[in-house]
């Protein structure tokens, strides 16, 4: 991950003004797609955590959501039930009426949640008066530079009349830099969708008017499946990886011509997201540290350290309810004073990304054989509710640096789930994608497919990820002095980045090993 511009030439100076204001509590702005795509992301979690047992884990739950509901759009009957019970879509959306009725879903509101959210957290190319913002900033870059190179020097050499007016200098030129840094974002997000459709196949036109009603205009890319699939393979990776800045290659496989022959459908979504923290971690405070395995083994690991002056912070206790860390605590006897929960409590803090809309959630158990008895009381209601314990205070954090790529087939995990009519050929309902009746036409998931990327390190984080639902006509192939609080993931623990305004939980995953760069 290249160290962000900004970063490296401000330091800790530059900093001061974001992390300030960083972090203040929120109220997320719920919906039927936050709340659907936030416990199918924790019931997912638990399920791939089965599936990779011991294993690092991590998923875009947002990019599987959005590639599922413009899939659920076309499904019917109990294909429809099935698929929207394991998506997390809540009971106020179901059809009132009777078993088996053919939308047993008001789609409607979960869409329209979907498209509220891409359109925001998708940021457009900047405008002209943001150019100008950032060509002021990157004077004032130049300036601090120098400032801070003369600053060394004049050190050395003992000037420290010279040395006072340059440091004023170099505070002034922080602050007009931090003044900018406001009015824009500083980081990046994009949320992106496509629908690749066999040309000869009879699509029925409002379904394709109906997701693109909500998951962006010209969604439909007419393709050759059956006479020139690995030409349309190289088009939607190409696609993907221009998506995702090349974090996510090879999406979609290369399928043998007899499989190939049967893909009617190809839909994708891609997500991708680079911040910097609004504190960055010191570099000189990475050490290689004791990092705890699953099963009591040891690791070296390279450890982050921070003194995160305001963020926020909450412990909880074995059964998921707050613990009341205390504020201060008396000069003598301050070793009797309950700082942290016990037995399976874990601990939470929030890294929030430069622009106060996006961050990183750490959620660390207290034992360092902890992490079983958290994945366990991880829900989509529960994390809403310990996020709205979270409370502003100076708090120490530990994290190692980590790196990570993933690669998961999830039809098998989503037909445990409960979603299987989907995945069966000549049975799925999926006959509000297809405008013909004829058996051999009747589509089913063949494939769904989901490609991650992670890197956490100092200056910030970065992840990308890559979803596709392939569509295919039935085949016989297979499917009183401050107490400070210290986080310290130095054992398996669980992270998300989300969107702090709404909650979403955009990526979800775990860290069982670090992999260091």
């Amino acid at each position: 991950m290249k160290t962000p511009v900004l970063l490296g030439i401000l330091g800790i100076i530059a900093s001061i003004s974001a992390a300030s204001t960083a972090g203040e509590k929120k109220a997320p702005v719920t919906g039927p797609a936050v709340q659907a795509n936030n416990d199918f992301a924790c019931e997912l979690y638990r399920n791939l955590s089965k599936d990779n047992e011991g294993k690092n884990l991590f998923f875009s739950p947002y990019s599987i959501s959005n590639a599922l509901a413009m899939t659920l759009e076309g499904a019917r009957g109990e294909t429809a039930a099935e698929m929207g019970k394991v998506m997390g879509l809540p009971d106020s959306l179901r059809e009132v009426g009777e078993e088996g009725k053919i939308r047993p879903w008001k789609t409607g509101p979960y869409h329209q949640g979907f498209a509220d959210l891409n359109r925001r957290l998708t940021k457009p190319p900047d405008a002209p008066k943001d150019l100008a913002v950032r060509t002021k900033m990157a004077d004032l870059r130049d300036k601090l530079n120098k400032a801070n190179n003369l600053i060394a020097i004049l050190q050395k050499q003992g000037k420290f009349n010279e040395l006072g007016k340059v440091q004023e200098e170099a505070r002034k030129l922080a602050d007009a830099f931090n003044t900018l840094a406001k009015q824009v974002d500083q980081y990046e997000l994009r949320v992106a969708n496509a629908v690749w459709g066999e040309k000869t196949y009879p699509f029925d036109p409002a379904y394709f008017a109906a997701i693109e009603k909500h998951y962006g205009k010209d969604l439909l890319r007419n393709a050759d499946f059956i006479n020139q699939f690995p030409k349309e393979r190289a088009t939607i990776n190409r696609w993907v990886e221009e998506q995702t800045k090349n974090r996510i290659k090879d999406l979609i496989p290369d399928y043998p011509p007899e499989m190939a022959r049967l893909i009617r459908m190809i839909l994708v979504n891609a997500i991708y997201f680079k911040g910097q923290w609004s504190t960055p971690f010191d570099p000189k405070q990475t050490k290689p540290d004791t990092f705890f395995l699953l099963g009591g083994g040891k690791t070296k690991a390279p450890l982050m350290h921070i003194h995160h002056g305001q963020t926020r912070y909450a412990a909880f206790n074995a059964d998921g309810t707050l613990f009341e860390t205390p504020m201060t605590i008396p000069f003598q006897g301050g070793d009797k004073v309950k700082k942290y929960p016990a037995g399976d409590g874990f601990l939470m803090v929030e890294l929030p990304v430069k622009g106060d809309k996006l961050s990183m959630v750490v959620i660390a158990p207290q034992k360092t054989d902890g992490l079983a008895a958290l994945e366990a009381r991880l829900t989509g209601k529960n994390l809403a509710a310990w996020m709205g314990n979270l409370q502003k205070r100076s708090v120490e954090v530990t994290l190692p640096r980590f790196k990570m790529d993933t690669d998961y087939s999830l039809g098998d995990t989503l037909q445990k789930m409960g979603m299987k009519l989907a995945f069966i050929e000549r049975v799925a309902d999926f006959t509000g994608m297809s405008a013909s009746r004829n058996p051999d036409d009747r589509l089913y998931i063949s494939k769904v497919l989901h490609k991650a990327f992670v890197e956490v390190n100092e200056e910030g984080a970065e992840a990308a990820a890559a979803t596709a639902v392939i569509m295919a006509v039935p085949t016989s192939a297979p499917v009183t002095f401050p107490f400070n609080p210290v986080v310290r993931a130095d054992r398996p623990f669980v992270f998300l980045i989300r969107d702090m305004e709404s909650g979403a939980v955009l990526f979800l995953g775990r860290v069982t090993q670090p992999v260091a760069k």
